[in-house]
């Protein structure tokens, strides 16, 4: 659990009473300092609490257990690593999963897309699926692993009774675009060969004269079948899937058979209706031939007999679990306020405290915290999520560790722990690593060498709401400060060394691969391979950071908490922008569109200011004693100390960069030695020539 130190200087500022909000903050963190959560905690709690209370409580917990992209008023069926295979194998319907990772900017951008699609096949849920699982989640690196989920999202499609097997991770979708996820699933589903008893018959039918033999139909499981109406859908295309859609949405209409029909002597796709009764043929007008006309004929001729369709809901009331076992629970299925659910509501609330105070305090602030959580996800997921690691990804994960051995702030056990994992991907030579193995000896070390880390909790880079920000902002944090501290120290002489690392990172591991892509064509266009200079790499990747921030204003990737602006802003940094007086290299990579530039000296004295080691924040750390800390400005946080540790940024103005202040002050310091230098040696000098009486009259 968080602590959270708050301070009691005047800058803090107390919630308003009035606001209910602010009560249940209240209560909730003062029930956090008071009551334990171990054994029996949440029951003293839970008695405390009037009956109204506690459904209060679980409603709110039922509004956000499902802290992915997906919730319960979406027709998307979310997975866990617990109930995958459960869900999926060896079941009587086929299921459509979605590999995702609530990180991945695409997977934000594309799960509109899928709860569209989940919502528009529904009445297909008897036949198939439509699910979700968040790779992000630790509980879920494992299965996404052994199913080879190496970029996000990942469609597979599995077919009813799908057995678990070595290899058996279903049929690739490759497609994104709605429409054509349709077209591929009902093609999977078409030659789909070990067939519940409600599959529909997908297969097209030669045309025929004999109409009664269309109504003699048997069903899978033996029964004698015979309809009122049968409908004929005639598709010129062989290809088309407009008629299976369709079939598939009556496949459960009582008194009615779909067929498609693949006549191509026939001038025009078409819809007609063969009646049980007389065996007629009547044409069925439709305006455009498409899934949706062709339905809607289909149902307004099943009306006007009296027959009623169904519409089926748009919205799914149950989710997978529902009942026992619905959220990882033991059933019982009352809803009742449990320990465990108590728990995370008020680490909710302790989430929000947290985001208030960061808030207050500002964006220039580099938190502890936010670069422990940014390696730990890497080790600990990102890198792990592959089942090899070889070639051009070892070497990148080899870069990527020297950086972090040589310049991330880790006390003495963190120190180890990265040396030794180092060591363990060295021996490793030219040859693969397995990543599971990967995954389990970096946990081991962590054993072996703990406490290595003093955070577990998103501070700085902490979203407003799940999958916001936090990975992908710790990622920035964290190479933003090792180039930095590689530009103050001497331990390398390559300007790559740290933009080599990352460009591999992010090539290999990072999880969003549009974003990795467009990392990757960002990097060649902005010469990267080119920089010279350690201070250079400094500002090349805060302008390329600043690009990305421009590219995804306004994205459904952005925080409205925090947008996505140009940085360092006007109030940060008054002296980092100025009219535009020079023609740079790189000059659009500079400027502004309010007709300013960079100050580039400004900036990369802001960046050092700002990225430097004394300067790591650590509120929010849960042990901050186990964060490394020197002889200045590493104090815990509260009170005076904060103050001080807050510091705003200092400018000199566009003369002077802060090079030329160390230099004046250093002459500065020179002068006003020789000058006290050389009053002594004039005092001195006086003092020995000065004439006594007693002198004089001994020269008379």
């Amino acid at each position: 659990m968080v602590v959270v130190r708050v301070a009691t200087s005047g800058s803090y500022h107390r919630p308003h009473i009035g606001s209910s909000a602010a009560w249940l903050l209240l209560l909730l963190l003062l029930a956090v300092s008071t009551v334990d959560l171990g054994t029996g905690g949440a029951v003293g709690l839970r008695e405390r609490l009037s009956i109204y209370e506690q459904k209060r409580y679980q409603r709110q917990i039922e509004e956000s257990e499902n802290s992915g992209l997906y919730d319960a008023t979406d027709s998307v069926i979310s997975l866990t690593a617990a109930n995958l295979k459960q869900r999926v194998f060896n079941q009587p319907h086929a299921s459509l999963v979605e590999f995702y990772n609530s990180y991945c900017g695409f997977c934000r951008r594309f799960a509109p897309i899928w709860k569209q699609l989940a919502s528009d096949i529904l009445g297909w849920q008897k036949l198939v699926h439509v699910t979700a699982l968040d790779c992000s989640r630790d509980e879920n690196n494992a299965i996404c692993r052994e199913f080879e989920v190496m970029a996000y999202p990942t469609i597979r499609f599995f077919s009813p009774y799908y057995a678990d097997g070595e290899q058996k991770i279903g049929e690739p979708v490759k497609e994104h675009d709605e429409q054509r996820i349709i077209d591929r699933l009902v093609e999977y589903m078409q030659r789909v060969e070990n067939r519940p008893t409600n599959w529909p018959n997908l297969t097209a039918i030669n045309r025929t004269d004999d109409k009664s033999a269309l109504f003699d139909v048997t069903s899978l499981s033996g029964a004698t079948v015979r309809p009122k109406y049968v409908y004929l859908i005639n598709e010129k295309d062989a290809n088309a899937t407009v008629g299976l859609q369709v079939i598939l949405d009556f496949h459960d209409t009582p008194d009615v058979s779909v067929y498609r029909v693949h006549d191509p002597t026939l001038p025009s796709n078409g819809l007609s209706v063969v009646d049980g009764t007389s065996l007629s043929v009547i044409n069925l007008p439709i305006d455009e031939f498409g899934r949706d006309k062709v339905r809607d004929a289909i149902r307004l001729h099943l009306r006007q007999h009296h027959i009623v369709v169904t519409d089926v809901s748009t919205k799914s009331t149950k989710k997978a679990g529902d009942g026992a076992g619905a959220v990882g629970g033991d059933g019982g299925g009352g809803g009742g306020t449990t320990e465990q659910n108590i728990s995370a509501l008020m680490e909710q609330k302790q989430e929000a405290a947290i985001r208030a105070k960061v808030k207050e305090l500002g964006a220039a602030v580099v938190y502890q915290a936010d670069l422990e959580e940014a390696v730990r996800f890497a080790l600990f997921h990102e890198i792990g999520r592959y089942k090899t690691i070889e070639g051009d990804r070892l070497v990148a994960l080899r870069n990527f560790l020297n950086v972090l051995v040589r310049y991330f702030p880790f006390n003495d056990n963190g120190r180890r722990f990265l040396t030794e994992v180092r060591q363990y991907v060295l021996n490793a030579g030219e040859k693969r690593l397995d990543g599971e193995a990967f995954v389990a000896r970096v946990k081991a070390l962590e054993t072996e060498r703990k406490p290595v880390f003093s955070s577990n909790h998103w501070i700085g880079c902490s979203g407003s709401k799940e999958g916001l920000r936090r990975y992908p902002c710790g990622l920035w944090t964290l190479f933003h400060y090792l180039t930095v501290q590689a530009a103050e120290s001497d331990l390398s002489n390559s300007p790559l060394e740290v933009l080599e690392a990352m460009h591999g990172y992010i090539k290999n591991y990072f999880g969003c691969s549009e974003c990795s892509q467009h990392f990757q064509q960002m990097a060649d266009r902005n010469r990267i391979w080119q920089v010279a200079t350690k201070d250079e790499a400094v500002l090349w990747l805060w302008s390329s950071h600043n690009e990305v921030n421009k590219r995804l204003s306004g994205d459904a990737t952005e925080d409205p908490d925090h947008p996505k602006v140009q940085f360092p802003t006007a109030s940060d940094c008054a002296q980092c922008r100025r009219k535009i007086l020079t023609n740079h290299h790189n000059h659009q990579q500079y400027t502004m569109e309010d007709g300013n530039e960079w100050n580039l000296m400004e900036v990369l004295s802001y960046l050092k200011h700002m990225y430097a080691y004394e300067r790591r924040n650590l509120f929010g750390l849960h042990d901050s004693s186990l964060a490394p800390q020197g002889s200045e400005g590493r104090s815990e946080w509260g009170g005076a100390a904060a103050s001080g540790a807050q510091t705003s940024y200092h400018s000199y103005g566009n003369v002077l960069s802060d090079i030329d202040i160390r230099f004046s002050a250093l002459l500065y310091i020179t002068c006003i030695v020789m000058i006290v230098i050389a009053i002594k040696m004039v005092v001195k000098r006086g003092y020995r020539k000065k004439m006594y009486p007693h002198d004089i009259l001994g020269k008379v």
